[in-house]
C-alpha cells in the first residue's frame, strides 16, 4: 500500500470481467485488423447518415461547432477517397504487442533504434490523451528511435514504449468503475517492469501528461525524468496561491518572462466556459452521449474533429472548414476517428473523465510536489493558459522549461509539430544525463 499525504493507492486491483483471476503475463504479438464486414457496415452507415439541420445563413465558421458544409466534405472524403487498408498498413508499421495487467490486455507499440547504431539507449514511455490515440506519436517515433535524423550530434537514442490507455485504442476497457489516471500510472509502471525496465524516462500529453506525472509522483525510483506538454496543477500552499492570485492581478510584477505578462485566470475561466461543455458531459453522464457517438460514424467524427480544430488553434473557430487540414491531412484525422469507431470504445474513453473527477485521491494527487526532474514544453495554442515558470516550479522539480511562443503548436503538439517536440525531449534528456542535480 502506498500512502502519500491523504492519497492511498493499492498495489494491485482487478479490472477484468467477473472475479479476480491471475494475469497471463505473456507478451503477445499484435496486428491491427478490421474485417471487410465491419468496413461495409461503416460505409452503409455513412451513406445513410442523416444531417437533419442546415448551417445558419449568417454563420460561416465553427462557432456553433462543425458546420454542415464541413461535415458533408468529411463524409464525401470518407466515402470516396479514404482508404482504411492503406492506413491499417501504416498503423502496423511499428511492432505492437499486448500483455495482461490487472485483468486487462494492454496494447502498446515497442519501437527500438536501428541495431548497432547507438551505444546508449534509454527506455521512454510516451502516453497519449483524449480524443487522441497512439497515432499522435507516429511521426515522432522515428525521430526518437533514430534521433540523429533531427540532431546529428546526439550520441544516444530511445527505446519507445507507446501504450494505448485502458479503454482507448486497442487496449481493453475496464469492466468495473474506478479506473482513473492514478490506476493507469500503476498499470504502466507494471508494463515497464514486465519489459525489464527498472527505470525509464516518461512523457505525455493531455491525460497522458497526468498519467506519467502520477507515475513520477508515486514511483520516482522508476523514473529517470518526466516530460510533459500539459501541466495539471492544483494550488495548495500559500506560496502557490500567492503566485496564482498576485500573478493574475499584476502579472508583469510577478512573472519575469515577458511572455507571461498578460497571464489571466479570468481569460482562462472564460475559455473554459466556452470550450469545456464536453468535459461536463463526460465527467457526469458519459454513457448517455456515448450511445449516439457509438452508433453514428459521422456524429463521432464531428465530435472528435471539432477538438482538432479549436484545440490546435482557437482562431480556427472563425474558419469555414475549421482549419482542420492546415496541419493534419484528412487521412490522419479520419484514421484517429477510425481507431475509436472500429474498437467501439468512445464511451469507455469518455468514462476516464468521470473516473478522474469522482475520485478525491485523483484530484488530491495533483497537489503533491513531483521531485523527479521535469521538462515542460508549453505550446502557444494549447487549451488553457500556459503555466509561467514561477507557478510550474512550485509543483514540479523543473529542469527545462520551453515556451514555444512564436511557433505554431497547440494541444496535439506531437502530432502537429513532431520535430519541435522531439528536439525538446532530446534537450531535456541531455540536461538530465549531462547536468544531473545532486
Amino acid at each position: 500500500m502506498i500512502i502519500l499525504l491523504k492519497v492511498v493507492l493499492p498495489k494491485n486491483e482487478y479490472w477484468g470481467s467477473g472475479v479476480e483471476k491471475a494475469d497471463n503475463e505473456a507478451i503477445v504479438d499484435f496486428k491491427i485488423h478490421v474485417s471487410d464486414g465491419e468496413l461495409t457496415d461503416l460505409k452503409n452507415r455513412l451513406v445513410n447518415s442523416r444531417i437533419g439541420h442546415t448551417t445558419l445563413e449568417d454563420v460561416k465558421s465553427f462557432e456553433y461547432g462543425v458546420n454542415t458544409k464541413a461535415l458533408l466534405d468529411i463524409k464525401n472524403y470518407w466515402l470516396n477517397k479514404y482508404d482504411w487498408k492503406k492506413q491499417e498498413a501504416m498503423l502496423n508499421a511499428f511492432p505492437q504487442f499486448k500483455t495482461q495487467i490487472e485483468g486487462l490486455n494492454i496494447h502498446y507499440i515497442h519501437a527500438k533504434p536501428p541495431k548497432n547504431k547507438y551505444t546508449t539507449v534509454y527506455p521512454l514511455l510516451m502516453v497519449h490523451g483524449w480524443p487522441g490515440s497512439v497515432l499522435e506519436f507516429y511521426k515522432l517515433i522515428p525521430m526518437l528511435t533514430d534521433p540523429a535524423t533531427v540532431d546529428p550530434k546526439i550520441d544516444f537514442a530511445f527505446e519507445l514504449i507507446v501504450p494505448s490507455l485502458p479503454g482507448y485504442g486497442f487496449s481493453d476497457s475496464s469492466k468495473k468503475s474506478g479506473l482513473n489516471q492514478l490506476v493507469t500510472a500503476r498499470i504502466f509502471k507494471k508494463l515497464l517492469s514486465r519489459l525489464g525496465h527498472g527505470k525509464a524516462f516518461v512523457a505525455g500529453t493531455d491525460w497522458g501528461s497526468l498519467v506519467v506525472s502520477n507515475l513520477a509522483r508515486f514511483w520516482p525510483e522508476h523514473c529517470k525524468g518526466l516530460h510533459i506538454t500539459m501541466a495539471f496543477v492544483q494550488p495548495s500552499t500559500p506560496k502557490q496561491w500567492f503566485y496564482t492570485i498576485a500573478g493574475n492581478i499584476a502579472p508583469s510584477l510577478v512573472f519575469k518572462n515577458p511572455l507571461h505578462h498578460n497571464y489571466s485566470t479570468k481569460r482562462l475561466f472564460m475559455n473554459v466556459m466556452k470550450e469545456s461543455g464536453y468535459m461536463h458531459i463526460q465527467a457526469t453522464k458519459p454513457d448517455t452521449v456515448g450511445v449516439s457517438l457509438n452508433d453514428s460514424p459521422l456524429g463521432l467524427a464531428a465530435y472528435i474533429l471539432e477538438k482538432f480544430s479549436t484545440w490546435t488553434d482557437p482562431r480556427f473557430v472563425d474558419l469555414e472548414d475549421g482549419g482542420l487540414t492546415k496541419y493534419f491531412t484528412m487521412d490522419e484525422l479520419l484514421t484517429n476517428v477510425m481507431i475509436y469507431w472500429t474498437q467501439g470504445n468512445i464511451v469507455n474513453s469518455q468514462r476516464y473523465y468521470k473516473e478522474h473527477f469522482r475520485d478525491q485521491d485523483s484530484m488530491e494527487a495533483s497537489k503533491m510536489f513531483i521531485n523527479v526532474p521535469t521538462g515542460y514544453a508549453a505550446f502557444p495554442h494549447d487549451i488553457g493558459e500556459r503555466l509561467p515558470e514561477e507557478i510550474f516550479q512550485l509543483s514540479f522539480n523543473m529542469l527545462t522549461y520551453n515556451d514555444f511562443k512564436g511557433h505554431e503548436g497547440g494541444h496535439f503538439a506531437a502530432f502537429q509539430a513532431p520535430k519541435l517536440v522531439a528536439l525538446d525531449v532530446i534537450n531535456f534528456v541531455k540536461q538530465v544525463i549531462y547536468f544531473p542535480r545532486n
